[in-house]
């Protein structure tokens, strides 16, 4: 026997008798680890809602890491919807777990080898399949699903169904209406089931694409399980939601470096029924913006991002995305991102973090025959210097192609000085990948460090100063009214909050309003609560909507009931740390939820003179001059102690250096 065998069946644990639903998906991926006599095991389920906590999995093994957060990716199809859950850690190659979800049993059985293949010599990797959504099939439709799968050593991979002899599924259950193409790993939906939800408990195996003294026999196998809905009949099995040509194809693979980010958007529409959403599956750390439809409903889009951090994730990961209908479902399809290996850096690389710029250093004998007129940074434009010992150059944080990114509570400024290769198709000079990052704020973890000075607010902004004016609807500071307005009680209101700001890339934002009849605001109604407006307010465009927020306020719906107003209003300045970006909506509604790295001042108050309501009439007074039309209520913020999440935090700086020899 070439090889140890590691028989790990990992179970879910029991999530409350509350939820009676089985299990609407799983998977593991197996990394064996360099002891050869352990594994590292990846598990994604798809729980059906109300979605599990984390605290409530039975994590077995050492080193377990369950992916908190508090927006897991979710799903509606099928009702009541499902949650996905993922948690990691290292089980003996010996290791067996028997547990529950919720009243159902669940095994997911898999077996590695973890030896040195007899090809090679290098220790087997056991293939990856991508979790995909539940599927749904209408009854009297004929459907694929094309399973996605890998193998990091090139070996050919096959899918079975579950062996109950083996111990590798409960049920074990074939379902007639489906056919598996067990060499292409295709599932066939024949039209002719019954309505109703099954799960489908399949293993995939790797072999050696050329036998090795014989040997046939699958090198290691891991668990996939899938729920399959069939729904009603459809009137026309041809008109399901079809992805549009901005969306990745299947099987499409990104390589990605370190602290690097993959942004991709999927779009589809749908000829007949309404797109109720895009539901997706994917690694820990993926970031879903909020979809976006037309009008009609028939075309939706949604984006995704994925930052790579420093983790323990398995090399290969995979997305898998589906749109959904009240009734149908499109097809489905996965796309893989690898994680490029990053080996240590050249002996004698130095790598230094200065305010504005990263300095670097490394000896040309540390990559012999290296072609150094072919070195390039992200903007090959910018120079590289060497002499006869030693490569060298001064990198700006905001030039070269320098590019920004937020892991967790740092920024990581990063950059790549690679090999330009020339287009010939023989290489024999070796290539280089040294990727330079630095990172805010920093934790000592050894080696030298460098103190940047401080940024402060008024270094950055200045002196902010914020004020409030209203105008009637269309008369604000552009028009250059002078006449004294009456606007009705019944009428609508603009509302103008003014930043002094010179700072051509700050953006300001308004997190809440209130107002009051006193000025002490002992009792107040809110129009403006975290970001986000109320029924009987409408934000306005403005040319200037950088340094001026508009609000129009319906009189007639706020129900005021007193003879004087007063507003009050807390602010912030911000600037999107991406030229190219704009700072994330404080609300929560409106945001995007993808990494967004900014910088934001201290939050301000800012309160308005009274405004008196005489009768059934507001009467606004005019402004004395015509530089400032309708001046009114002009009062300055006052700083308050609290803040909001700052984006960059300058101190200690950590080094880090991340090369790959090609």
């Amino acid at each position: 026997m070439w090889c140890w065998a590691a028989a790990v069946v990992l179970g879910l644990a029991s999530w409350g008798p509350a939820c009676e639903a089985s299990l609407l998906g799983a998977v593991v991926t197996l990394e064996p680890l360099i002891m050869g006599k352990e594994v590292r095991a990846h598990t994604s389920v798809l729980a059906p809602e109300p979605c599990p906590s984390l605290q409530d999995i039975v994590c077995e093994g050492t080193n377990c890491v369950t992916h908190m957060t508090s927006d897991p990716i979710s799903g509606q199809y099928p009702a009541p919807g499902w949650c996905l859950r993922q948690w990691q850690s290292v089980v003996p190659f010996n290791h067996t777990s028997h547990q529950a979800l919720g009243g159902t049993d669940v095994i997911l059985s898999s077996w590695a080898g973890l030896s040195v293949r007899p090809d090679n010599m290098r220790l087997n990797q056991p293939p990856i399949a991508a979790l995909l959504p539940p599927l749904r099939v209408s009854v009297n439709c004929l459907q694929k699903f094309y399973l996605s799968v890998l193998d990091l050593d090139g070996d050919r991979v096959r899918c079975r169904y579950g062996d109950a002899e083996r111990k590798e599924c409960l049920s074990c259950f074939r379902h007639k209406f489906l056919q598996l193409d067990e060499e292409n790993c295709v599932l066939v939906y024949d039209g002719l089931g019954e309505a109703g939800q099954y799960i489908v408990e399949l293993m995939v195996e790797d072999f050696l694409r050329n036998e090795v003294n014989g040997m046939s026999n699958a090198l290691s196998s891991t668990p996939l399980q899938l729920s399959i809905t069939v729904e009603g009949a459809s009137a026309d099995c041809q008109a399901l939601p079809t992805f549009t040509g901005r969306t990745p194809e299947r099987g499409t693979k990104f390589t990605i470096l370190p602290y690097e980010e993959l942004d991709i958007t999927v779009e589809t529409q749908s000829p007949s029924e309404m797109i109720s959403e895009i539901a997706v599956v994917g690694p820990p750390g993926l970031l879903m913006a909020e979809l976006r439809k037309e009008e009609s409903g028939s075309f939706a889009s949604i984006n995704l991002a994925w930052l790579r951090n420093p983790s323990d994730l398995p090399q290969l990961l995979s997305i898998c995305f589906t749109a959904n209908t009240q009734s149908l479902q499109s097809e489905i399809r996965c796309v893989w991102i690898k994680q490029k290996t990053i080996d240590s850096s050249p002996p004698g690389t130095v790598l230094q973090c200065r305010d504005g710029t990263m300095t670097f250093s490394f000896p040309i004998s540390s990559v012999p025959d290296l072609v150094l007129s072919d070195l390039k940074l992200n903007n090959p434009s910018c120079p590289i210097s060497y002499n006869n010992t030693h490569v060298m150059g001064d990198i700006p944080l905001q030039g070269c192609g320098t590019k920004l990114e937020q892991s967790g509570s740092e920024l990581v400024y990063t950059n790549t000085l690679q090999t330009l290769l020339p287009d010939s198709p023989i290489i024999r000079a070796p290539t280089l990948v040294l990727r330079l990052s630095c990172r805010f704020p920093a934790a000592r973890i050894g080696g030298p460090h460098f103190k940047m000075s401080p940024t402060n607010e008024e270094e950055v902004f200045g002196v902010p100063e914020f004020w409030l004016e209203f105008f009637p609807p269309g008369l604000g500071p552009e028009s250059g009214v002078t006449q004294s307005p009456i606007v009705q009680r019944t009428d609508k209101i603009d509302l103008y909050i003014f930043s002094n700001t010179s700072v051509a890339r700050a953006e300001l934002q308004v997190s809440s309003c209130v107002q009051s009849p006193t000025m002490e605001f002992k009792t107040t109604q809110s129009f403006l609560n975290a970001g986000c407006v109320e029924n009987d307010v409408l934000p306005q465009d403005h040319e200037e909507s950088h340094r001026v927020a508009v609000f129009r306020l319906d009189l007639s719906k706020m129900n005021i009931q007193h003879d004087i107003m007063y507003v009050r209003c807390q602010v912030v300045l911000c600037v999107a740390l991406r030229p190219s970006e704009s700072c994330q909506s404080l609300c929560r509604n409106l945001q995007r939820k993808a990494v967004q790295p900014a910088l934001y001042t201290k939050e301000y108050t800012v309160t308005s003179d009274p405004l008196h309501l005489e009768g059934r009439a507001i009467t606004i007074p005019i402004s004395t001059t015509t530089s400032v039309p309708i001046l009114l209520l002009l009062n300055r913020a006052r700083p308050e102690s609290s803040f909001l999440v700052v984006g960059v935090a300058m101190g200690v700086v950590r080094m880090l250096f991340q090369t790959l020899l090609l």
